[in-house]
């Protein structure tokens, strides 16, 4: 089992410290999108190099040390690997919950 610990989106600068149930950021919803919607197409590319995919992304990961585990993970996956989101949602804005299972 390889299990990478990490959020997807995860902007502390922006996040809602204290104030409860603030809505998801708009940049942070599309970028998790288009990143659920490649790996589920076994398109790992993008997110390997997510720091040239524009503001979203850099937004979404301004430092990479969340991010990355992810990409071990899809690494070690094969590609009729079935992928899932077990746990999904924001917090604070700006934090992704995502959870990501391959296999």
């Amino acid at each position: 089992m390889i299990a990478g610990s990490g959020n997807l989106v995860h902007n502390l600068h922006t996040y809602a410290w204290g104030r409860h149930d603030p809505q998801p950021f708009d940049w942070a919803v599309r970028f998790e999108t288009q990143a659920r919607e490649w790996m589920l197409a076994g398109n790992h590319r993008p997110l390997i190099g997510y720091e040239t995919l524009g503001r979203d992304a850099s937004l979404s990961a301004p430092t990479p040390e969340h991010f990355l585990p992810l990409l071990y993970v899809l690494g070690a996956s094969r590609p009729d690997d079935a992928v899932t989101f077990p746990i999904e949602g924001v917090d604070g804005g700006s934090i992704s919950m995502l959870a990501v299972k391959v296999g």
